[in-house]
């Protein structure tokens, strides 16, 4: 490999041209850039190449997308992306650093170890969901803080976005050629194009509502890893603005379709409900399978790409690879039914609990009236209230206020075609007759879960909850108390399923999952 590298930059093979110690020096290289691996750093050089997606023949285009390669990725790994640095020649070896005229530049980067990329993780069986939880909650935080897309440019807009997504798929019919599934990539032609045409109000109103940000542009599982304890992406796309000022549904799709193509749908799930409990953006639903569709049809086109230029055993891992990219591409513009489950029950009643563990087993989108309340009071979820019973955030008003907004969520996730599990008392009848009427406007199966248990286990249960104090709930006996005095049980003339869970019993997350899947999803 190192016959491609300049000669010019030949010295930096050798320990003695580094600032710092260093046993030795390996080189790396990859379609755009040249990786020096010298001690606790790394050092990325941009190759003069001129490719259909970039040209960085000029130093002083690479010297910018250099600097640009920092700034986009500080953002979302500042430990890792450390400075641009200056290639100077010292006696005619080239050097890193030094005072002389530059005659090239690269990005200083910490190293890790290769074995923390959370592509390594899932093979090795080293990370659970609940980290890619948190990596999602992080990711929202960051998504929140980026630039929006502004007016005057086309990034996002729907015309954009199916010229970019259609062009894609071309790419990916014409790679399908040699290896022999072209009909199978052809197949997909008609459902995606439907599912852009049933998009594009969908596209217009995010981006008009400042959802196109420029965003990391590649984030999947090879380019995330763990770095001193926490997940970060790293590599974002620098050299393209178009492939990084993207819809934040796009970013996010990526590596959810990425970990569900791995065989991994419990990380996949957890990354995006954790994204979903920060940022809010239910309305993502409506526009995630059409990019999720794209993102593996993307994955797909560069696995055939590469088939061919590695070993036998590579190139086989790369064709199973891509079988399941075009697999989980299908299953995105597959027509699939829609459901809506409310699932409620006094505070203390175990509906938190028992959703928290049937949404990832049945793959639900689990919307909980406690966080919502805390998004609509502006507060951060971990912050107290001390609102009074019926006053503050728990006026009357702001309780019709979080259950319209329940029901907005619960729409978006719906009309996306996905199961929504609405979390919440749902004490009154009227509250379920604006939901009920939500799933007959829309034309999908409603059901209630009702979850119950004895009072001396409500209480000690939020006594504990008290106790502890991480919950998001502000709810104590005075308001189970009240609650009880008030509650509307549910009745089978609301025309809805009812589903009694006694959450005590060992089995209630079984027979709760038992009984929906016999109604709803066999």
């Amino acid at each position: 490999m190192s016959d491609t590298f300049p000669n010019e930059l030949k010295a930096l093979l050798n320990a003695r041209a580094y600032p710092h110690p260093t046993d030795s020096v390996t080189l790396l290289e990859t379609h755009i850039s040249w990786v020096l691996l010298a001690g606790k750093f790394a050092y990325k050089i941009k190759r003069p190449v001129c490719l259909a997606f970039v040209d960085q023949r000029s130093l002083e285009r690479r010297h910018f997308l250099c600097l640009e390669e920092l700034r986009l990725n500080r953002r979302f790994a500042p430990t890792l992306y450390l400075e641009v640095v200056g290639i100077t020649l010292r006696s005619g070896e080239a050097r890193i650093g030094g005072t002389g005229h530059a005659v090239e530049y690269a990005v200083r980067m910490r190293r890790f170890d290769r074995a923390q990329e959370l592509d390594q993780l899932l093979a090795n069986r080293g990370i659970e969901p609940v980290e890619l939880a948190r990596f999602g909650r992080r990711v929202a935080q960051l998504h929140a803080g980026l630039p929006q897309a502004s007016s005057t440019n086309s990034w996002g807009n729907p015309a954009a976005v199916r010229e970019l997504i259609l062009g894609n798929f071309e790419e990916t019919l014409r790679a399908a050629g040699p290896i022999g599934s072209a009909r199978e990539v052809e197949a997909l032609r008609a459902p995606l194009s439907h599912k852009l045409d049933s998009s594009e109000a969908w596209l217009r109103q995010r981006r008009e509502a400042g959802f196109v940000r420029e965003a990391h542009g590649d984030l999947h599982s090879r380019n995330i890893a763990r770095v001193d304890g926490e997940l970060l992406a790293f590599d974002c796309l620098e050299f393209e603005p178009s492939f990084r000022w993207i819809d934040v549904a796009d970013e996010t799709s990526l590596l959810i379709v990425d970990l569900e193509a791995r065989g991994w749908p419990l990380h996949a799930h957890a990354f995006w409900s954790g994204y979903l409990d920060q940022s809010g953006d239910y309305g993502g639903h409506r526009v995630l399978d059409l990019y999720k569709a794209h993102r593996a049809l993307v994955r797909a086109k560069v696995a055939a790409l590469t088939m061919g230029r590695s070993t036998a055993s590579e190139d086989q891992m790369l064709l199973e690879e891509y079988r399941a990219l075009l697999r989980s591409a299908g299953l995105a513009l597959a027509p699939r039914e829609a459901l809506l489950l409310m699932i409620g029950g006094v505070s203390g009643s175990g509906k938190t609990w028992l959703a928290r563990h049937l949404a990832p087993a049945l793959q639900m989108t689990h919307v909980r009236s406690d966080v919502e309340r805390k998004r609509l009071g502006g507060l951060d979820l971990s912050a107290r209230s001390d609102s009074n019973l019926g006053q503050n955030l728990y006026s009357p008003v702001m309780n019709d206020a979080v259950y319209a907004r329940l029901c907005e969520c619960a729409e978006a996730i719906l009309s996306g075609g996905h199961i929504a599990l609405i979390d919440a008392t749902f004490s009154r009848r009227a509250t379920r007759r604006r939901f009920i009427a939500l799933a007959a406007r829309l034309g999908v199966r409603v059901a209630m879960i009702h979850c119950q248990a004895e009072l001396p286990i409500l209480r000690a249960r939020l006594a504990e909850r008290g106790r502890i104090g991480r919950d998001v709930s502000e709810a104590d006996e005075r308001v189970l108390d009240w609650q009880l005095q008030r509650f509307e049980p549910g009745e089978p003339d609301e025309g809805m399923e009812i589903i009694e869970v006694d959450t005590t019993r060992p089995d209630a997350v079984a027979c709760a999952e038992a009984q929906i899947r016999k109604a709803f999803l066999a």
